[in-house]
């Protein structure tokens, strides 16, 4: 009887460190650059155009493609604490804390 409850004990044991090991997360990538980028592409035609021409009725295609590149700039500068030699509190702040926080003065 105590061969038996040592076995399955051990059995408990190796199937219990078992399912850790494979229930282990692996490491999750983030968003690269070029997927910040693919979003502003997807939504530029259905949402953020219309907007801008909305707003500015006599923007011309020169000026649109400007402004699709401040976009992209727009979608990735909260990331560039993260960037090497970058300041990671700088990163933090622009996805942590909301911007009337922000009001040293207050």
């Amino acid at each position: 009887m105590r061969r038996r409850d040592g076995f399955s004990l051990r059995v408990s044991a190796v199937t219990v460190a078992l399912a850790l090991l494979l229930g282990w997360p692996s490491e999750a990538a983030a968003y690269a650059v070029l997927s910040h980028e693919a979003i502003i592409d997807s939504a530029w035609d259905t949402n953020i155009r219309p907007v801008l021409l909305k707003r500015f009725p006599d923007a011309t295609a020169e000026q649109l493609k400007e402004a699709h590149g401040y976009a992209y700039g727009g979608a990735i500068i909260q990331d560039l604490g993260y960037y090497p030699h970058g300041s990671f509190f700088f990163s933090d702040l622009t996805h942590y804390v909301r911007s009337g926080d922000l009001c040293w003065q207050c």
